[in-house]
């Protein structure tokens, strides 16, 4: 199973702090780095500083080299495709591959955030607009990319094209990744245009059902399901310890929580990747069992850097 590293940035994180997790995900064995694409608090925090994401990627391009980046995702409402394709594709340059496959992920969504599309003026529509939106931003940037359509039309209801010659076209093209826990539009999209689905803070057996759905969508656009994988992203809280578990716990309530602390943790406990490394493990266990192909593990305390090491040393020995 493929272990990465996710962050929300959005809650105040600094570039530095950024690139100090991903620089120890990348040391310690994690074979992704992502983050979130925000401009305001997700948790509601007022007065946090966020960065771009795309901003911060194209640093950590350059000061990271076998570790694969992305966003999980970016809304297309923040950018319009052309120049999402655009950064994205530079950014892909700086970056690099590892043995020949794409280190960039575009992982790309339908935003859901309302406040900070009014906050910023991006356009907030409602859910069947946005998932317009998703589509055309999803064959635009494939079309962009792809070196049999040049020049590159298109003529939607949000997205405009008129022999758009890119160059130069990324060599290899970055992942595409839907993001999203829908049983309908996400697994179609997916199927459709993408390389990987991820579905967020999903229980095992919802991911058995994500993955049958997203299995009739492939068949239904005539595609092999076997080439494209199920991912999740997921809240992470482990300790070498009891001890070490419970007190790093109470600091994430601290900061992103209320109530008392079991109630909280238990709370979680149907999604998240939680407790000392047998019991981590074996909540990994139960994705691989459901078909999951990978798990982002949010982490909700990035400055404690020490909490990845236990994943790789201690949780993922007992997979």
């Amino acid at each position: 199973m493929r272990l990465s590293v996710m962050l929300e940035p959005q809650e105040g994180l600094s570039y530095e702090q950024i690139r100090a997790v991903a620089l120890r995900a990348a040391s310690v064995g994690f074979a992704g780095f992502y983050r979130s694409d925000h401009y305001s608090s997700v948790a509601d925090r007022a007065g946090q500083a966020s960065t771009d994401a795309w901003a911060t990627l194209a640093g950590l391009a350059r000061e990271t080299d076998r570790i694969t980046l992305g966003t999980m995702v970016s809304p297309v409402t923040f950018r319009p495709a052309g120049n999402l394709a655009k950064v994205v594709a530079t950014i892909a340059e700086m970056a690099g591959t590892i043995d020949g496959a794409p280190r960039i992920h575009l992982g790309m969504g339908t935003g859901w955030l309302e406040i900070e599309h009014r906050q910023y003026g991006f356009p907030f529509e409602d859910v069947g607009t946005r998932f317009r939106r998703l589509e055309e931003h999803l064959a635009a940037v494939r079309g962009l990319w792809d070196p049999t359509q040049d020049p590159f039309r298109f003529d939607g209801e949000f997205v405009a094209m008129d022999d758009a010659r890119f160059a130069a076209i990324p060599q290899p093209r970055p992942r595409i990744i839907v993001g999203g826990k829908g049983r309908k539009r996400t697994p179609r999209l997916a199927a459709r245009y993408a390389d990987e689905m991820n579905a967020p803070f999903v229980s095992p057996q919802e991911c058995r059902e994500l993955r049958t759905a997203l299995d009739e969508a492939c068949e239904a656009e005539g595609r092999d399901p076997a080439s494209i994988p199920l991912t999740v992203m997921t809240g992470c809280l482990v300790g070498a310890s009891r001890s070490e578990f419970r007190d790093r716990a109470q600091r994430a309530l601290e900061t992103m929580g209320e109530g008392h602390l079991d109630a909280w943790l238990d709370g979680l406990s149907r999604e998240w990747v939680l407790g000392e490394p047998e019991r981590a493990a074996d909540r990994l266990g139960e994705f691989a069992d459901a078909g999951i192909a990978g798990v982002l593990l949010q982490d909700n305390l990035p400055d404690e850097l020490d909490m990845l090491d236990v994943v790789m040393r201690d949780v993922v020995m007992r997979l």
